[in-house]
């Protein structure tokens, strides 16, 4: 990916081959990825490449509407962009990212945190969904959206992650509120080797928040974990 930018007075082009792609979870709150804290990811991950985050369309600052196949062209958008690329996904970013993985040629390693599986979103959840994404995201009626997380629902993880050959990771907390902590270990069973379980106990739903965790995650990608079963407590 070349990045063209300007430094006071000086034009500079940027070349970047190797990236983390960071992808965030359904929003409950208002604002970009910039504004919740996924900035300090970047920087532990960009010890290993150059870290993006971005924004999902319909979410934060960027264009476009709420849909499911938007944000899988979102990030088969940019990762087709560099050489190799590591995709690290949270909740149904998890989801996101498992679903692009399978598709991608210069995948490198994968990460999934706190990835639901599609019995979880019964219809009252889906309401409730909805009604908080009304006030934060841009979005159309209930019966699109509803028609959205039913495509979303087609993308059973555990299919995908069987497709995926490289390296992969699946993060869940014992105490996740949101996403039971069996949806991580049924994606674990699911996917083929090579792979890796890092069972957070005591750990919710918002792993990314804790420095620990992450920290685990970072020193994975890098390659100095070789552990297929992990755990850790909170």
């Amino acid at each position: 990916m070349l990045i063209d930018t300007i430094f006071g007075r000086t034009f500079a082009r940027i070349y970047v081959n190797r990236a983390v792609l960071v992808c965030h979870g359904f929003p409950y709150e208002s604002g970009s990825v910039v504004d919740k804290g996924y900035g300090d990811l970047a920087g532990l991950f960009s010890k290993i490449a150059p870290t993006v985050i971005f924004d999902f369309s319909g979410c934060g600052n960027s264009f476009g509407i709420f849909g499911v196949g938007n944000w899988v062209e979102d990030v088969k958008r940019m990762a087709e962009k560099f050489e190799k690329v590591s995709l690290i996904g949270y909740s149904m970013g998890g989801l996101i990212a498992i679903r692009v993985g399978a598709d991608l040629e210069n995948l490198e390693k994968l990460v999934a945190i706190s990835t639901p599986l599609p019995q979880i979103f019964t219809e009252d959840r889906l309401r409730a969904m909805f009604e908080n994404a009304q006030r934060i995201m841009r979005i159309r009626s209930y019966e699109d959206f509803r028609k959205e997380m039913e495509s979303a629902i087609e993308m059973d993880p555990r299919k995908y992650a069987k497709q995926i050959k490289v390296p992969k990771l699946i993060v869940h907390g014992t105490a996740d509120n949101v996403v039971p902590f069996d949806c991580g270990e049924k994606i674990y069973h699911c996917a083929e080797e090579p792979k890796a379980f890092l069972k957070v106990v005591n750990g919710d739903h918002f792993l990314r928040r804790n420095f620990k965790v992450m920290s685990v995650v970072e020193e994975w990608l890098a390659g100095r974990i070789e552990d297929k079963e992990l755990e850790i407590r909170l």
